[in-house]
């Protein structure tokens, strides 16, 4: 709850979009019941009377990022929405955007500072049990605890380079923006 709204503040200041607010999350829990309630969501995002754009940013365990996405953003295009929409699924989960920057991750919260992580970072599963395993005996990552200040660390453009579900996120908080400042643009959805 605390780490999304730090990532994308950082994209925003890093694209100088500061006349831009990001909202406290709500969390939607697995993509079966955002599914579900997803017409409940967007409404409850139009209760902030300066809603200028919704991102939608949800764990995929499992699945193609893109299926789920277009198929997530085909059910939101339905509902019409008043201002543009954005949905990106991070493949795997949150946590593997922190591996696609681990050359400035190692090395804190005790972490080895030559930590170094081989193979597709996004065919990881499990890449909170796979910080936890490189931790000290004894300690654990948590996400309550680490997430927010582990997504301080990330660097944005090396995560870019490595994760594509990271680029997603970057590229829907850009097109984001240009579509809300643009004038008398309708409500539009992109997957």
């Amino acid at each position: 709850m605390d780490a999304v709204p730090l990532l994308l503040r950082r994209i925003l200041h890093h694209h100088q979009c500061w006349n831009w607010s990001v909202a406290p999350p709500k969390r939607a829990g697995s993509l079966g019941s955002l599914r579900k309630r997803l017409d409940d969501f967007i409404r409850y995002a139009y209760k902030d009377k300066d809603c200028g754009a919704i991102l939608i940013i949800l764990d995929l365990d499992d699945g193609c990022p893109a299926d789920e996405a277009h198929a997530l953003a085909e059910q939101a295009r339905k509902l019409n929405p008043r201002c543009p929409v954005a949905i990106v699924l991070a493949h795997r989960e949150y946590e593997t955007w922190f591996l696609a920057s681990l050359d400035t991750i190692a090395g804190s919260h005790n972490l080895p500072p030559d930590l170094t992580f081989e193979g597709n970072i996004e065919d990881k599963r499990g890449a909170k049990e796979w910080l936890t395993a490189h931790m000290p005996a004894g300690q654990a990552y948590k996400p309550t605890l680490d997430q927010a200040s582990f997504t301080d660390l990330i660097d944005l453009e090396l995560a870019r380079q490595r994760s594509r579900s990271f680029r997603r996120l970057c590229h829907a908080i850009k097109e984001l923006v240009q579509i809300a400042d643009a004038p008398q643009v309708p409500g539009r959805v992109t997957p």
